[in-house]
């Protein structure tokens, strides 16, 4: 994507727009090794394309991102590199679950890339993420035609089409603690559906981190995720099944038995707090859309147990000094102490 060149009045990026660099930067960074990998290993030759495509827009998107910060006068994050993938590792996961884990690449960066959209005002990056947005379309569209193509698209339940219009009658409605419960409606069924899949994602990720990472505690880190997704699974699966909607699959059985790890433990542990982050954001939204309030219950304890765990994955990135410094606001109490 050509880039103007920055005027002589020169507009200083605000706090969303260098926030929103400084996260896809940290994304992309993160997501190369993993393609990289994922290129050595895959053996379907159309997933194989897809990951070439996404590939390519990755090593892209880092270059334009580099010269952004350099335009800026802005320090260019560490995040990864070549260094946190072992190329020679054996296949840890199958090409199915690759192409579900790039399509979910896109469907993050579409969630991403939109939000930095909407809080951009300043021209050049308004641009830059109308770019990115639509990339992150192509990409997740293209992931899902090849799954469809397969049989590997998982769909939301069906429903029955009603007779007539409606109108909800009674508070009732809103009931799911006593007595007969309503049945789902169809948001609140759209979201349990990609909770569950979600969570089935990060437990098949994390099942392969467990068996490959390099220390015990980070091992048992990841059992622990491993623990919270299942439960978090069963709970969903649980309200699907008291209207009679079948579950989404699951992934499980595409982790091979190795136990060499492609990554580093470093670019492991952000990718898992990365899956955090979506699954708190996730479930915040779910439980805005969702009015049986035994739903709203449920989806307060995920929180509960994602924000947690997440603060547990964050504090181990401290100790290990992998916890990168995010732009943050000036320390003004600070300063005025150092006279």
């Amino acid at each position: 994507m050509n880039q103007k060149e920055l005027s002589p009045h020169h507009i200083e990026l605000t706090s969303s727009e260098i926030g929103a660099l400084w996260a896809s930067y940290m994304s992309e960074s993160a997501s190369k090794p993993v393609l990289l990998y994922f290129n050595q290993i895959v053996e379907d030759s159309e997933i194989k394309e897809l990951i070439d495509t996404a590939l390519a827009k990755c090593t892209e998107h880092i270059a334009t991102l580099t010269k952004f910060f350099a335009k800026e006068k802005y320090p260019l994050p560490i995040g990864f590199s070549e260094r946190d993938v072992n190329m020679d590792a054996p296949r840890l996961f199958s090409d199915s679950f690759i192409l579900y884990f790039i399509r979910n690449l896109g469907k993050a960066a579409i969630a991403a890339d939109g939000m930095a959209l909407s809080m951009s005002a300043r021209k050049d990056i308004r641009e830059l993420y109308y770019h990115y947005l639509t990339e992150a379309c192509e990409v997740e569209d293209m992931g899902k035609e090849i799954e469809l193509s397969k049989g590997l698209f998982i769909r939301t339940p069906y429903l029955s089409k009603p007779n007539k219009v409606t109108m909800v009658e009674s508070q009732g409605f809103l009931r799911g603690w006593f007595g007969e419960r309503r049945t789902l409606t169809a948001t609140e069924i759209s979201h349990i559906s990609m909770n569950y899949s979600n969570n089935a994602l990060g437990k098949t990720l994390l099942m392969g981190f467990s068996q490959t990472a390099a220390t015990e505690e980070l091992r048992s880190h990841f059992v622990r995720g491993i623990n919270i997704a299942g439960s978090i699974m069963e709970t969903l699966r649980r309200l699907l099944e008291e209207c009679s909607l079948p579950s989404p699959t699951t992934w499980d059985t595409e982790v091979t038995d190795s136990t060499v790890s492609p990554f580093s433990d470093k670019l492991m542990l952000f990718h898992v707090n990365s899956l955090n982050a979506i699954g708190l954001g996730n479930i915040g939204g779910s439980l805005a859309l969702s009015l049986r309030r035994d739903l709203s219950a449920k989806y307060l304890k995920m929180m509960k147990d994602i924000g947690s765990y997440a603060e547990d994955s964050a504090n181990i990135m401290i100790k290990n000094n992998w916890f990168e410094r995010p732009p943050q606001a000036m320390n003004r109490e600070y300063l005025t102490k150092q006279h």
